[in-house]
């Protein structure tokens, strides 16, 4: 739930860079510790930023490969593991991982706002959108 939107939001998995960190180790501490998945960074864009005209804050999307035939990602997927992922903080906020179709994912997106009235995350909602051109 974020107080802002006053609404439950779907968004991508996301946190601050600590001060002894890259992009790339945030994204692989980040992505674990939200969904409990391994991933490896495979490649970092360059900053951009979602609200230019209202603040400076900037983002660095990565993409990652996440290989489902590694052990602790196949019986976490599985339901054989518990998700380790969502600890402390994460469990507090009350973070759940939500696994959606890779293709149809914005018509999914799209069911879940109109079905259950949250909200997408803009940068979410975009590369939805741009997968689609594709399908």
């Amino acid at each position: 739930f974020r107080p802002p939107v006053d609404a439950h939001t779907i968004e991508l998995p996301a946190g601050l860079i600590d001060p002894d960190e890259d992009v790339v180790a945030a994204a692989q501490r980040e992505f674990e510790e939200e969904t409990g998945y391994v991933g490896k960074v495979i490649d970092v864009l360059p900053a951009s930023y979602l609200s230019p005209g209202l603040t400076n804050e900037s983002a660095s999307f990565v993409r990652m490969e996440v290989e489902m035939t590694l052990e602790r990602n196949s019986l976490i997927y599985n339901g054989q593991m518990k998700n380790s992922g969502l600890a402390g903080c994460e469990e507090d906020c009350g973070l759940e991982k939500l696994l959606l179709p890779r293709v149809g994912l914005l018509e999914a997106l799209d069911d879940l706002q109109r079905r259950e009235g949250v909200k997408v995350f803009a940068a979410l909602h975009s590369l939805a959108l741009g997968m689609s051109v594709g399908e």
